[in-house]
């Protein structure tokens, strides 16, 4: 409800200024036409400065949750509704400018505290684009919130961000350990072998730097015998 009456006061604004707007087009049509002319051209301008406005506003309303600073400003700003709608409050304001200029009358406030014209015919002239731009913020219906988190969804977001990290880590080294007992699995059985040439070279596989004696003890082996079977791997080799 709060955003009709929002839309009814911001369309009364643009209403406001449209005869000034058509005033100002007029100065450039000559002739018996330039009454038509003059205000389809102020209706166009005003129109798209409504126009405009709920385009921008409902694009403000789309801002990431977690954009800030000129990253938010980039986003609800540097757009072409954006660009559009400040090329043609510029129109409009320099055309109720020129009327308040044109027309404008002295005031005892600014006689009696010597504030110059200027600030005047400003301040009714050329407000159009801080009321539009506002008009547009206020519109969209975003409510701007503080972006840091309370404690305990803080405390939550750190307690499931470590709980993934630990799941991560588990899961690898459930992988490195199903390598390891695939790649000892090998050897176990290699070593269980019959063929004492065999559990001879698995067992050098397995621990290249081991002495023969304990080559021959783990594999229930001669010394000599193991020697043998070595020299004959290096001959195959």
């Amino acid at each position: 409800m709060i955003n009709k009456v929002l839309w009814i006061i911001y369309i009364s604004l643009l209403a406001v200024v449209l005869p000034h707007t058509e005033w100002a087009f007029r100065q450039f049509e000559p002739g018996a036409q330039m009454g038509i002319t003059s205000w389809a051209a102020a209706f166009a301008f005003e129109a798209a400065i409504a126009a405009l406005t709920h385009k921008l506003s409902k694009h403000i309303e789309q801002t990431p949750k977690r954009s800030a600073g000129f990253a938010k400003f980039k986003f609800r700003y540097l757009n072409s509704y954006s660009l559009g709608l400040l090329f043609s409050l510029g129109i409009s304001t320099m055309a109720n400018l020129a009327h308040a200029v044109e027309f404008g009358g002295s005031m005892q406030i600014f006689a009696k505290w010597n504030i110059p014209f200027g600030l005047y015919a400003f301040a009714f002239g050329a407000v159009l684009p801080i009321v539009s731009y506002t008009f547009a913020n206020v519109l969209s219906n975003v409510v701007e919130t503080d972006e840091t988190e309370d404690p305990i969804t803080a405390d939550l977001r750190q307690t499931i961000s470590t709980l993934r990290k630990n799941l991560h880590e588990a899961e690898n080294f459930r992988k490195q350990a199903e390598a390891r007992f695939d790649a000892m699995g090998d050897v176990f059985v290699k070593l269980a072998s019959n063929d004492k040439r065999e559990r001879i070279l698995a067992a050098v596989e397995r621990w290249p730097s081991m002495s023969g004696n304990a080559i021959a003890l783990l594999c229930d082996s001669s010394p000599a015998y193991v020697s043998e079977v070595l020299t004959q791997n290096k001959v195959e080799a």
